[in-house]
């Protein structure tokens, strides 16, 4: 009985201990992790050498799940995994600030914009692209949001919801619930853990990613907004149009 209390205690639980999140860790990120590692090693190969096995490793990964827009079915897994745990560790889901108000309806698309806009500075200055070029204004086009939204196809929608809500209720939902002289140490180990399985994406973005976005999401939700709906759902954006707000408003069919 003993036990039995010790893996689910009886009031429900509201402060995760160190290994509920080691554990909700592995199952969300871990395989993610190891595949994000696996494509930025490669990368970091001589050109010459590893032109064919990082196109093969990049064709066979995007496949088997690393492009994560191809892992729908084994993030509900992990999903149904995760909660499974939480469920029997009783913890208290309803501690969760997730509420359909009308101010949703505000932060979304101005938190999409501010992180857009940030991600079109660091476009810019990191030499990829130059949105900023004063030739682009002359493209600049609004209806451009709701042509490149038709342009989604469903299951692009459903994933990018799915995994909009996936990383955030991790980020937002269970590394702050923890003991409060333990939020810093947990803040600091969601950061990582965000810069671990971006690195396929570069060390610029990844780090820009867990760094940047990483705190910016967790001071303005709990400073702020104080409900996760909107996160949930301006990541689903991001993951639907990048974090650029420029490449969605421009037409470049023009």
């Amino acid at each position: 009985m003993k036990i039995l209390k010790l893996i689910r205690p009886e009031k429900p639980l509201k402060e995760l201990k160190w290994f509920d999140i080691a554990i909700v860790t592995a199952i969300m990120f871990g395989q993610f992790i190891v595949w994000s590692t696996e494509l930025f090693l490669a990368s970091l190969q001589p050109v010459a050498q590893t032109v064919t096995s990082v196109a093969e490793t990049t064709t066979e990964t995007a496949r088997d799940g690393a492009a994560y827009s191809s892992n729908f079915t084994l993030q509900i897994i992990l999903l149904t995994l995760a909660f499974a745990y939480l469920l029997l560790r009783n913890f208290d889901f309803k501690q969760l600030p997730i509420r359909f108000k009308w101010s949703v309806l505000f932060w979304v698309p101005l938190i999409f914009a501010i992180v857009g806009l940030f991600g079109d500075i660091v476009t810019t200055v990191s030499g990829e692209y130059d949105y900023f070029n004063i030739n682009l204004l002359a493209y600049i086009d609004p209806m451009q949001i709701i042509h490149k939204f038709l342009a989604l196809s469903p299951m692009t929608i459903a994933y990018a919801l799915l995994n909009g809500f996936y990383e955030e209720f991790f980020f937002l939902g269970v590394m702050t619930s923890v003991n409060d002289k333990y939020k810093w140490l947990a803040l600091a180990y969601s950061i990582l853990i965000r810069i671990s399985f971006h690195t396929y994406q570069g060390l610029l973005w990844a780090v820009v990613i867990g760094v940047i976005y990483g705190l910016f999401y967790y001071v303005l939700y709990k400073k702020v907004i104080k409900n996760l709906l909107p996160f949930f759902l301006m990541h689903a954006l991001a993951d639907m149009f990048g974090s650029s707000i420029l490449y969605l408003l421009i037409n470049w069919g023009t």
